[in-house]
């Protein structure tokens, strides 16, 4: 069974390309959406309202939540608290870097307080951003600020994406020093200009989790398999070379904690 905990899977035609990319090897999947109907991706990434509408009527895909941190908090809180209680969402996203908050403010405080009543997990956006506009402030989405959440939120179960890309031996560090943060694999892999730019790409990736796991090999037991597909003509193609990723450095028991376990303790407890 594998379960991929990240996901921009917005309508039927990505998912059918997700199906077909994965080899009907994945059971599962967690879409995310955006904090505002604003998305500068492609395909546009949809706000959880406009998610829900696609999700709630697929048996095999479930929704994050999503929180703008320059809106009205309270309110948008209460929304999400009526989505966790009704289980219409299995956790929430917050996108550092594309918005201007550290994760150990107290607005964030509240959000990772509520995830925790819950029992659903926080996920951030960590490392690098896709920033077209030229907008974004990394400064904000450095894994070393998760230390800080994980401490004040001790009940929460926290998620890194993307292994905080590039920062990875920083992210290892955090994650192994917290027994309530977690990391997902996805984005990393992307399809650049020519296959052989994406086979230097991945290689890189392999060489950089092997390092990482050399340091931290207590973190092997916190990672989970992600991919950030959004559909198979965007650079964010891949499935099948994440799943060889968690059976190349993972043993069979970690393999198993990577594709479907820990997701089912996070997201679906």
């Amino acid at each position: 069974m594998i379960i991929d905990i990240h996901t921009h899977v917005c309508n039927k035609k990505i998912w059918k390309e997700y199906q077909k990319e994965s080899g009907g090897a994945v059971e599962k999947i967690i879409a995310i959406p955006y904090f505002d109907k604003n998305s500068q991706d492609i395909p546009r990434i949809p706000d959880v309202e406009e998610l829900l509408e696609f999700t709630d009527s697929e048996p095999s895909i479930f929704s994050l939540g999503s929180i703008n941190m320059d809106s009205d908090l309270e309110s948008q809180l209460a929304r999400h608290e009526e989505l966790l209680r009704e289980d219409r969402i299995v956790g929430i996203k917050l996108y550092t870097g594309y918005q201007y908050f550290y994760p150990h403010d107290e607005k964030v405080i509240r959000i990772g307080k509520l995830c925790g009543k819950y029992k659903r997990p926080l996920i951030f956006h960590i490392g690098d951003c896709f920033d077209p506009e030229d907008r974004a402030i990394l400064k904000y989405a450095h894994p070393i600020h998760i230390d800080d959440l994980a401490k004040l939120c001790p009940e929460t179960n926290i998620v890194i994406s993307h292994f905080g890309f590039p920062y990875f031996l920083e992210t290892g560090n955090v994650v192994a020093s917290n027994e309530n943060v977690y990391v997902d694999i996805s984005a990393v892999m992307v399809e650049f200009d020519t296959p052989e730019a994406t086979r230097k790409l991945q290689e890189q990736y392999r060489d950089d989790l092997r390092r990482v796991f050399t340091y931290f090999p207590i973190i092997k037991n916190r990672v989970m398999f992600g991919t950030d597909f959004a559909g198979e003509n965007t650079p964010l193609k891949f499935v099948q070379p994440y799943i060889e990723l968690i059976r190349a450095f993972l043993d069979e028991e970690q393999q198993k904690n990577a594709f479907y376990k820990l997701a089912e303790k996070l997201y679906f407890k």
